[in-house]
């Protein structure tokens, strides 16, 4: 079966837009073949995929549910069940419009909607099995996860039908002061519960590794992933996925806040496994429930406390280093690093790891412009997407182009063959980031967040002051396109060396 990619877009109003094509298999049950809505276009683009995300979250779900019910055998009620199930339909409705009834009249109107226009049918007590009546028996069954038989469900409609005409009545009286009790509600059956079916236990673990083995993340995420496995099982005391509920799921955010964790952090990483998790295998089946789906992390804002840009001061301090001679005991590429790596992230706004990754072939000529080549091929890119970047005349007169070498796979920054070994979660390039950073808050540069990510802040601050195109800025430093339309085409790799170049000249 073919997958339907949904996008959100601008359309030629402005307005955020997108549309979903209802699978066939559930088309009927959905009720339409298509969803589709917009949002308005004052809202940015990370509120916009917020507002996106949840509405498809919705519609999927929905999908999701309407397959597991179709797969389920029709149920054919009793009289009985069939006056039980309508009145917690009915009560729900009670509930809702018991505090506020609004006006008599109203209520009036909705009767009459309802009543046959043949008095032999409106004598025998049936109903007219209006549109939204039927709708309504739709969500209710869906909701509860049932599948009826032609006869039951025809039944459930009269039934539902009869008891809201008693609704009708009851609400008049409500919106004239009167309230006495509803002679209805004593009258209605308990629902029986069906006999619950013995859970086979499925292995959270198990399931995590399932949905590592397909590639779809990252190693580096599958890593940070797998750990938040292991403590949300170590915190439920269990690894059967059929005993975990949504106050399991919401008691552990819980913890996680209180243990000293950001919100930010616990939705990023530890929600956003065990949520992906539990959707994939609800999706697929293996799982009645995700208790993790809509899910909301509550706990105080965070604070910033340092910087996250690198100021002047601490951009001299740290390439004024660079440039000395490094200590007789660090390997020639690590010292390769610290003389390079710190200079290439301040006139490129690359992250750090990306830089750590280059290969020799990676530093190239193309067109007359020196370019580095940042791509997944060599370790990792958070966007998965490979770009080049243009040199800036300052690194190029430091001879840093002579690095490299077309067709030399050979790390600059790392030795693979050496002793040390790195692991699909903590790979060489990423321990030698590390280290960096550690020697930088060694130089006495300790007021910045982040020593390696406060260049990428500096490059799109110093970017700005000196008047850098804003979409060729995003595209030197691979961040997304801020509209659809931005998307299109590629970026002349001179063009974007004009703009670079605007930077000026670092003088440590």
């Amino acid at each position: 079966m073919g997958i339907a990619m949904v996008a959100l877009t601008h359309n030629k109003s402005g307005l955020w837009t997108a549309r979903k094509v209802i699978p066939a298999d559930v088309r009927s049950a959905y009720g339409k073949r298509e969803e589709k809505k917009t949002w308005p276009a004052a809202l940015s683009q990370g509120q916009a995929k917020a507002e996106f995300t949840a509405w498809l979250t919705a519609i999927e779900d929905r999908i999701a549910m309407l397959r597991a019910v179709a797969d389920q055998t029709p149920v054919t009620l009793s009289q009985k069940q069939t006056r039980a199930l309508a009145g917690e339909w009915y009560k729900a409705k009670k509930t809702q419009h018991e505090d506020n009834p609004g006006r008599a009249v109203d209520w009036w109107f909705s009767r009459e909607e309802l009543e046959p226009d043949d008095p032999e049918e409106r004598e025998a007590g049936r109903i007219r099995p209006t549109g939204w009546l039927i709708e309504e028996r739709g969500a209710f069954l869906h909701g509860k996860r049932l599948r009826l038989t032609l006869s039951s469900s025809d039944a459930l409609l009269q039934e539902m039908g009869d008891l809201w005409l008693s609704l009708c009545d009851l609400m008049e009286r409500r919106a004239q002061g009167d309230y006495a009790p509803d002679p209805v509600a004593e009258t209605l059956p308990a629902l029986e519960a069906a006999p619950a079916k013995t859970a086979v236990a499925v292995s959270i673990t198990q399931l995590f590794e399932g949905y590592a083995s397909t590639g779809t993340a990252n190693p580096h995420t599958v890593g940070k992933w797998r750990r938040a496995v292991a403590k949300f099982v170590a915190h439920v005391g269990h690894d059967d996925a059929t005993k975990v509920t949504r106050a399991d799921a919401s008691g552990w955010f819980t913890a996680l806040v209180a243990g000293g964790l950001s919100v930010r952090t616990v939705a990023m990483t530890y929600r956003a496994a065990l949520s992906r998790v539990f959707k994939v295998a609800y999706d697929r089946g293996q799982l009645s429930d995700n208790p993790f789906a809509r899910q909301e992390v509550i706990g105080p804002k965070a604070t910033q406390t340092q910087r996250k840009g690198i100021s002047d001061a601490e951009a001299k301090t740290i390439l004024a280093a660079a440039l000395l001679e490094q200590p007789k005991g660090l390997s020639p590429t690590h010292a390769l690093a610290r003389r390079w790596v710190p200079w290439v992230c301040a006139y490129t706004g690359a992250r750090v790891n990306e830089i750590t990754q280059l290969r020799a072939m990676d530093i190239r000529e193309e067109g007359g412009v020196w370019v580095i080549h940042i791509t997944p091929e060599a370790g990792s890119v958070k966007t998965g997407k490979a770009r080049k970047v243009p040199l800036h005349s300052h690194l190029i007169e430091q001879g840093f182009h002579k690095l490299g070498k077309a067709g030399d796979a050979t790390p600059l920054f790392y030795d693979p063959t050496g002793i040390r070994k790195g692991s699909e979660s903590h790979p060489l390039h990423k321990q030698i980031g590390g280290k960096l950073a550690k020697w930088v808050r060694e130089l006495g540069v300790t007021e910045v967040q982040s020593p390696n990510h406060g260049w990428r802040h500096r490059f799109k601050t110093q970017g700005r002051q000196v008047k850098m195109d804003a979409a060729a800025l995003d595209a030197i430093q691979g961040h997304a396109p801020k509209t659809q339309g931005e998307a299109y085409g590629e970026w002349a790799m001179e063009t974007l060396r004009a703009e670079v170049e605007k930077l000026g000249r670092y003088v440590p």
